[in-house]
């Protein structure tokens, strides 16, 4: 994904560390340089991740309330587009768009990462923008003899063209490849943000990559030479922007054993979805083209602040994600010190069929089980037309199963306090009888925000998407972690992410109705810093 100098790029939803040294989430740290295959669409050029005017530097602000605890964040500077998401031997790579670098930490479990500094810098092809990384175990590149990681990625000079970096030392260096780029622009449009994965039947690498409003496939048996198979998109999805960031994988659906692919991508900045938003297709892939089971459209978050997700391949059988929680009506407008932007929680996803539909599920990864403190039961309590405080905190961990069948609207209201005489609130809930929930953060502590180029995004809104409560049961399990909240309702959809920027002294929990919820099972749970 790119902006900055170069411009970007009713819905469905069920209807103070040094370098090298391992940081929880990344607060308050310093950063330093350092088989086979075992942004927003307005603009038609590439994208850098901000301008020179919109990238701080310098040390970081331990005293920044804003600064998430367990999230990752950039030390300083602007992250975008997490890239190259990999296990490799034994470790899990994170790279990220970094002003245009691929900056990279490592971690043992996805939550404690250690900075290393900048994997790819720019070089005489431009800036290293989006993509991704492989295993090449197999050397069917011809440049990581004994194994190592080859990353594909978009470079810029001339029109955005496909290129390969590669490392044979855990990705502590890169070469640059010498015939890059190995796709080259031609005369193409928005073409960026390479995906690519070993497609075992075929026994080649596959390649899908953002093409203007369409998605472009690719083949090769060696990484430098490609050949194109298919194009996706024409006539299906949201085209209200341009897509970008593009995914493909296999997942089982949990309801039926059966396995079918999920094409993702995410949608730039536009006025049909207030801002930028993703999208997802299910169907099959026949290692050259896919094929979508239905024509519907779905998203993969119902909030405003999940971008640019990008999957790990299967490890221990599961395909997790992460993805940028920013937005490009706002990228890089948050009141914090010295850097900006997170990663959401890494998501674990699977597919179920609901009514008839069948819908990507996401889960918190079980590591996330590791960052709990003693948790504070609520059975019990409930609300009838009014508010009950659950507890307190801006790093907790909310898992509440409540009773709304005598409620007309159920919620809980997050990051809440009266802040001079004026109540701060995000709510997330559910109106049982519309078939809706919700994400409100209309009473937050930002109503606008600057926006790209100069304009003013509204950062007050309230989303609301299809839900169906069953049996007057639902399901609310929610992350709070400062200047953020993931709400994953029952089963994992749908989902909701938002960033929050309320008064540092609302730290209220509550739940509230119009009528009575009550919990049945729940728990407040701070989560800790290892």
């Amino acid at each position: 994904m790119i902006s900055g100098k170069y411009g970007r790029r009713a819905l469905l939803f069920g209807i103070g560390t040094t370098a090298g040294a391992f940081v929880f989430g990344t607060h308050g740290q310093n950063d330093a340089k350092a088989s086979p295959p075992s942004s927003t669409p307005t603009a038609s050029e590439p994208r850098s991740s901000a301008p020179a005017s919109q990238a701080p530097s310098g040390p970081v602000a331990h005293s920044d309330p804003f600064r998430p605890v367990y999230h990752y964040t950039p030390a300083s500077g602007n992250l975008a587009d997490p890239n190259g998401l990999i296990f490799h031997q034994g470790e899990y790579h994170l790279f990220h768009q970094q002003d245009g670098t691929w900056a990279h930490a490592v971690s043992p479990d996805m939550v404690r990462w250690k900075r290393l500094g900048t994997a790819l810098e720019h070089d005489a092809l431009g800036l290293a923008m989006s993509g991704s990384c492989v295993d090449d175990g197999a050397n069917t590149s011809g440049l990581v003899p004994g194994g190592g990681m080859v990353a594909i990625y978009t470079s810029t000079e001339g029109g955005e063209a496909q290129s390969l970096a590669y490392s044979t030392d855990r990705g502590r260096s890169w070469k640059r490849y010498e015939g890059n780029p190995v796709i080259p622009n031609e005369g193409r449009k928005d073409f960026r943000d390479p995906k690519v994965f070993w497609h075992e039947p075929t026994k080649s690498w596959v390649m899908v990559v953002s093409l203007g409003d369409r998605i472009a496939v690719y083949r090769s048996g060696d990484l430098r030479s490609w050949a194109h198979a298919s194009n996706f998109g024409e006539g299906k999805g949201s085209h209200a922007a341009v897509w970008e960031c593009p995914d493909l994988f296999p997942i089982d659906d949990i309801s039926t054993g059966e396995t079918r692919w999920v094409l993702t991508m995410s949608i730039g900045d536009n006025t049909e979805t207030h801002g930028s938003t993703a999208q997802y297709f299910i169907g099959d892939f026949d290692g050259s083209t896919f094929f979508p089971e239905d024509d519907r459209v779905r998203f993969t978050d119902a909030g405003q602040d999940f971008y640019a997700a990008q999957s790990f391949e299967k490890v221990e059988g599961r395909r997790i994600w992460l993805g940028w929680m920013g937005n490009w009506a706002y990228p890089y407008s948050m009141p914090t010190e010295g850097w900006k932007n997170q990663m959401s929680i890494p998501r674990e996803l699977t597919l179920t069929t609901r009514d008839g539909v069948r819908l990507l599920l996401q889960k918190p990864v079980k590591e996330m089980d590791g960052l709990r403190g003693r948790a504070t039961g609520i059975d019990g309590l409930s609300a009838t037309d009014t508010t009950t405080v659950l507890g307190t905190g801006r790093v907790v961990e909310l898992d509440l199963t409540l009773d709304v069948s005598g409620a007309s609207d159920a919620w809980l209201s997050l990051c809440r306090g009266q802040i001079d005489g004026v109540l701060q609130e995000v709510r997330v809930g559910v109106m049982p009888a519309e078939g809706i929930f919700y994400l409100d953060r209309t009473s937050g502590g930002l109503a606008t925000v600057p926006g790209r180029d100069g304009a003013t995004a509204q950062f007050a809104l309230r989303r609301e998407v299809a839900h169906r409560v069953v049996d007057g049961r639902v399901r609310l399990h929610v992350y709070v972690d400062n200047s953020s909240v993931e709400v994953f309702v029952d089963d994992g959809a749908p989902v909701g992410s938002l960033l929050v920027f309320n008064d540092p002294r609302a730290q209220e929990l509550a739940l509230g109705a119009k009528g009575t919820a009550t919990v049945i099972s729940g728990a407040v749970t701070p989560l800790l810093s290892r």
